[in-house]
């Protein structure tokens, strides 16, 4: 009878063995490291991600907006310098009735080369394969205060060459607030203000369309650079 043979190895040394005498795995304490440091390295690391794709999304969003104002202006330039006609609860016609006026948004159909896409916001589907956009408070509204004022708080058309500070006019922007449906597609500032008012999140830029072309972004609505105007700076209306 062979005598037993006490085997005096650590449990550690066992466990990390294998059957080439080579050490093989972790330890559990070893595990626990190398998680606790890819924790940390999750915490470091994702606010930065969100942020580049927050980033990303506004670059978008004012590429967008700008496509928008030169949509814009380059109707004007065919209708007298006039933009198009904002009006209430307009959505995309199927089929475009004479009789029936069209949402501004559909009135640039052909400055836009009929990609509906531009009015939308960054990651925003469509629907009916690029006939109707997706909508909910989000969108692009038309700058057309100036115009509902001068015209007794009727709808009107705004006209550019009134305007005498187009860096500091709204021409359109965000929409952030505002009694619109999805389906609207000619959201307006005419009595209201849909890119500050109502925000979820106060202090929350914003990004504005000027009458020069040029779009910023601003947390709050700057009197000194921002007008609604035809004749200066300021709103339009002091009770808006």
């Amino acid at each position: 009878m062979m005598p037993e043979v006490q085997n005096n190895l650590p449990t550690r040394a066992i466990l990390r063995v294998g059957l080439t005498g080579r050490q093989t795995g972790f330890t559990l304490i070893e595990l626990l490291v190398v998680i606790t440091i890819i924790g940390v390295l999750a915490v470091l690391i994702l606010p930065v991600i969100q942020k580049s794709l927050e980033r990303s999304q506004e670059a978008h969003l004012s590429s967008n907006l700008r496509q928008v104002g030169v949509a814009l202006l380059s109707y004007a330039s065919d209708h007298n310098a006039t933009l198009p006609m904002a009006g209430s609860t307009i959505p995309y016609s199927a089929e475009q009735d004479p009789q029936t006026p069209l949402a501004w948004q559909q009135a640039l159909d052909a400055y836009i080369n009929g990609d509906r896409r531009v009015f939308l916001f960054p990651n925003d589907p469509l629907v009916n394969s690029n006939v109707q956009p997706v909508r909910n408070v989000r969108g692009f509204f038309i700058g057309v205060r100036a115009a509902y004022m001068d015209n007794q708080q009727e709808f009107a058309a705004l006209n550019l060459l009134r305007i005498r500070q187009p860096s500091s006019y709204v021409l359109g922007g965000e929409v952030r607030y505002g009694p619109f449906t999805n389906a609207d597609a000619d959201r307006d500032n005419y009595s209201m203000d849909p890119a500050f008012s109502g925000r979820t999140t106060p202090g929350e830029p914003v990004s504005l369309l000027f009458a020069d072309g040029s779009v910023r972004r601003y947390t709050h609505f700057d009197q000194s650079e921002i007008t609604t105007r035809y004749d200066g700076p300021g709103l339009a209306d002091p009770e808006w």
